[in-house]
């Protein structure tokens, strides 16, 4: 009989399985809907679904219109009777329908409950029904458990007692294991059910496309990721050769079998609709014993990463117009000017003294603009060694010249494709470089330094110098056909006091946001300070503003009273520092500022080493970036 239960066992479980088959193909669709009735029935239903075609073949089997069989829960409350209609009927058994309790408290003892409650198979003569039928029954029940060994019902057959055998307990046992079987099979399927939705999920949602391709080059699983970025329906691309859209995937293979890496290659799909570059990557899929089965190829857009990259590794744009602090006539137009254009693909100059701010306009304008979730990268044209600018611009190519990293690197234009470049003090910009900026915002196209392959950019150029561009003209060390280029939207920003009025607005901004830094309490400024401020010169503008604030913190706001007396404090007064900044003191030593003496440390390095800036930079221990700064700076004309 176990045989037989067995055997009906796996009959049904490859009914199952080729319906759990069919509803998970993989290749051809999306992992379908979880079945509610059939994964999440209550307790009872799926046991009683478990159950009724072993208990119908159990009945068939003993072919005796005097055996009933009764399914309970673990509480022993009825769920299905299988017995003749009629002997149910005439001998009451029909009484006992689903949700009768059959345990000791309701009818007395029997074998049920005492299977339920001992954990085991009883038989028991003389049950419960015999009052029922009128004639001595036995009954044979046996406990059913699930998956993790717990009682979750009873199966009980009775008989007369003259028809029943020494194996009718065997019989149940029999069909209880297979009940048991059923069961856990069903779980085992659920649970792969949910983890292939689980995982189709996963892979469907990833951020960039996928293929599983066998080793003669065929398709045979993509993902929904791969399919929109193609803009191809899956059934067009299973069991295709994936050299029909990718001509260079023989390199990929390649590499697998030869156990070498594919990693981030270049690389464009041969459709005719798609003209975008993507990044591809092959991984190996082996057999449980490492033998090479095919290959997971995985592509993405570069120009996605590139736009990631310039997000979190060349810079963002943190201002807003709402950051530009001033209700100022002369600030307020330049302000309306600025959010008419923002969303203008048109080049920007921004102009003005140094520390007005220009660098806040030009984030201010790229956050108003349609292109703020792309990125905004910033650049110092005059902070740049001239040799190393258009590669820092423009990229290279891997070898382009001694020093480049290895598999080259993008510069700042890719960088800020679809987004916003900022050319801070692009008056420095050498003139062959103007030359190339000029062609790169007259074509949109650039080429790295070591290469003849074009790359098409979309980049919306914001300019800035605090130089005297017409000036710089007439000089030869600005071009005009750049200019033009650049200045059509020019932009002025005021210098600080010309919009004096601002001062008091932006002194208490710059007060609470220093205190907070310094963890120090906000500081009081007398009517006196406030009207000195607004009338000195600020050459330095916001910024020696913003720095003169931390001053007046960190000291607890006392430099009124050390305003006259203090020259590092003396900001305010009318009177010219001494020459050469020098002032005496009691031993007669002349002392002179860090400025100064920076001056002629660099001055006296450079003749001392015949003009090697990497030298000088050596010696006095900075950069050479650092030691342009300063060099421009202190304007040396070395």
């Amino acid at each position: 009989m176990e045989a037989i239960f067995e055997r009906l066992n796996k009959e049904i479980e490859e009914k199952d399985r080729q319906e759990f088959q069919n509803s998970n193909t993989m290749v051809n669709k999306s992992f379908p809907e979880i079945n509610d009735r059939q994964y999440n029935k209550p307790k009872a239903e799926q046991l009683i679904n478990a159950a009724a075609p072993f208990m119908k073949y159990l009945f068939n089997s003993i072919n005796s219109k005097n055996f009933y069989l009764i399914l309970t829960n673990e509480k022993a409350e009825t769920l299905k009777i299988i017995g003749n209609n009629d002997h149910l009927r005439a001998h009451s058994i029909s009484k006992f329908l689903p949700d009768s309790v059959m345990d000791e408290s309701h009818i007395g003892p029997n074998a049920i409950w005492k299977a339920i409650k001992e954990n085991k198979p009883i038989q028991f003569c003389l049950s419960f029904l015999e009052e029922c039928s009128g004639r001595p029954l036995t009954c044979s029940a046996v406990p059913i458990h699930n998956i993790e060994g717990k009682v979750i019902g009873a199966l009980n057959i009775s008989g007369f007692s003259k028809d029943v055998h020494q194996h009718t307990l065997g019989m149940v046992v029999a069909a209880a294991r297979a009940i048991e079987n059923r069961l856990e099979n069903k779980y085992i399927t659920q649970q792969l059910f949910e983890s292939n939705q689980f995982a189709w999920s996963m892979m469907n949602n990833l951020s960039y496309g996928m293929f599983a391709i066998d080793l003669n080059d065929k398709i045979h699983w993509v993902n929904d990721t791969a399919c929109r970025t193609l803009n191809i329906r899956r059934s067009y691309l299973i069991d295709h050769s994936i050299n029909e859209i990718y001509a260079h995937f023989d390199k990929a293979r390649n590499a697998i079998l030869n156990n070498t890496t594919y990693a981030d290659e270049e690389s464009c799909f041969d459709l005719d609709h798609l003209n975008e570059k993507f990044l591809f990557n092959a991984h190996p899929i082996r057999t449980k014993d490492g033998e090479h089965h095919g290959v997971l190829l995985s592509f993405r857009p570069y120009s996605k990463m590139i736009s990631l990259l310039s997000k979190f590794s060349v810079g963002r744009a943190w201002f807003s117009f709402e950051n530009i602090i001033g209700s100022s006539n002369s600030l307020r137009n330049v302000v309306k000017k600025a959010k008419v254009v923002a969303n203008s693909p048109s080049t920007i100059l921004i102009t003005g003294p140094s520390g007005t701010g220009k660098e806040v306009f030009a984030q201010a304008i790229h956050n108003a603009s349609d292109r703020r979730n792309n990125g905004f990268v910033a650049i110092n044209c005059g902070a740049i060694s001239p040799t190393l600018i258009e590669s820092e611009l423009f990229g290279y190519e891997d070898g382009a010249f001694t020093g480049a990293r290895k598999g080259g690197h993008p510069g700042k234009f890719e960088l800020a494709d679809n987004g916003t470049i900022f050319l801070d003090e692009v008056g420095d910009m050498p003139l062959d470089m103007q030359v190339k900026l000029l062609r790169a915002i007259q074509e949109g196209i650039v080429c790295r330094v070591g290469s003849n392959k074009s790359i098409s950019i979309n980049v919306r150029i914001i300019a800035a110098t605090n130089k005297n561009l017409e000036e710089e003209i007439k000089k030869g060390k600005f071009r005009l056909d750049l200019f033009y280029r650049l200045s059509v939207i020019p932009m002025r920003i005021p210098s600080l006091m010309e919009r004096a009025e601002d001062i008091p607005e932006l002194t208490r901004h710059f007060l609470k946001m220093k205190a907070h830094k310094l963890q120090k309490p906000i500081p009081t400024l007398s009517e006196e300070i406030m009207e000195k401020m607004k009338a000195y010169n600020w050459p330095g503008n916001i910024r020696e503003l913003e720095n003169f604030i931390e001053k007046v913190v960190n000291l607890d706001g006392t430099i009124d009273t050390d305003i006259e007396h203090t020259q590092q404090w003396e900001i305010f007064h009318d009177e010219k520092p001494a020459s050469d900044n020098q002032i005496s003191v009691e031993d007669n030593t002349k002392l002179v500022s860090l400025e100064e003496l920076e001056k002629k440390a660099i001055i006296r390095t450079y003749k001392a080493l015949d003009g090697n800036m990497t030298q000088v930079a050596k010696t006095l221990g900075i950069s050479r970036n650092t030691l342009y700064l300063k060099i421009k700076k202190y304007n040396l004309n070395l």
